[in-house]
């Protein structure tokens, strides 16, 4: 990644970070870690706090260096316990609870700023969908292309694929190649955009529909699911079993995913996603890809920097 590219990115996620640091202090993970280690059970008991987001908490304090992880036991990394647990000489918690204290004064900024906000960013649809293009063509449709080897594939079914920038980049790489863009009918309009734009509708045709309802059609060789399987909730296997049986033998599943690593711990940036959304780590991951009876699961490339990994399986 371009170290301006770089600098961008890590300015995206460190608000996430920042809140993450937060929420551990308010409910004083630190200070109760101080006494022992804890499962994170224990530590739900203990808080009051949901298991399963309290969990997701637990990782991404891992990941940013707060806490360190033994088998099922959480502890205070030297850095918390040295600044955030209370009655420590160096204790930093109340100036992290004054930073939570005043986050709604930069939440509210925006309407400092200008009277409608929303209307001067545009729509969330709109701004999620074209923000996936924004960073495709920053980078990774460059390393889509280096991580997956489409070579002798014709049919390509693009799952959930928004503005299509994918299937721009494997189609313009490989000329035989034909790409169908499956979404919803919001996100197909704006696909249809960015691909006319790029001269690419001959190549990539667009069916609105549904993943949960819509079967995903027959004789394709290359199913392409990115950011699509993001953990438990995201009905990962039902998509993959749809995936499996619209394809030839022998065709490829290649998936983007923020994934977490087998004793998920990190890396940073699927840990914090895994808090707003989900995130599977590798073993689970593989599992429910291998369940829906793909083979020779593996990961082709892998950048923490900006929490991509590519997965590749055969049917």
């Amino acid at each position: 990644m371009e170290e301006g590219l770089k600098y961008l990115n890590d300015l995206t996620w460190a608000y996430r970070a920042s809140r993450t640091l937060q929420c551990a202090c308010l409910l004083k993970l630190f200070t109760r870690l101080s006494v022992r280690p804890m499962t994170a059970e224990q530590l739900s008991a203990q808080c009051g706090s949901p298991l399963q987001k309290l969990e997701k908490l637990l990782i991404a304090c891992c990941a940013i260096g707060l806490l360190n992880k033994h088998d099922a036991l959480y502890e205070n990394s030297a850095l918390s316990d040295k600044y955030l647990v209370e009655g420590r000489p160096q204790y930093q918690g109340n100036i992290v609870m004054h930073a939570a204290n005043v986050w709604n004064v930069w939440t509210g900024l925006p309407f400092q700023l200008v009277d409608n906000p929303s209307e001067t960013a545009g729509s969330e649809h709109e701004n999620f969908i074209l923000g996936m293009h924004n960073l495709t063509m920053a980078g990774r449709g460059d390393f889509f292309l280096q991580s997956v080897n489409l070579s002798g594939r014709k049919r390509l079914l693009d799952v959930g694929g928004g503005p299509g920038t994918y299937s721009i980049f494997a189609c313009k790489r490989y000329p035989v190649l034909q790409s169908t863009l499956f979404d919803i009918p919001e996100t197909i309009a704006i696909a249809r955009s960015v691909i006319e734009k790029e001269g690419m509708l001959d190549r990539i045709s667009l069916r609105s529909a549904d993943w949960d309802v819509n079967d995903f059609g027959s004789g394709f060789d290359v199913v392409l699911m990115s950011n699509v399987l993001h953990g438990p909730n995201s009905n990962a296997p039902g998509k993959l079993r749809k995936a499996y049986n619209c394809m030839e033998p022998g065709g490829l599943l290649a998936v983007q995913e923020f994934m977490l690593n087998d004793d998920k711990t990190g890396p940073t940036i699927p840990a914090l996603f895994s808090i707003m959304v989900g995130a599977y780590s590798r073993p689970e991951l593989f599992a429910a890809i291998e369940q829906a009876g793909f083979e020779n699961v593996r990961i082709a490339a892998q950048d923490d920097s900006i929490g991509s990994t590519w997965i590749t399986a055969l049917k």
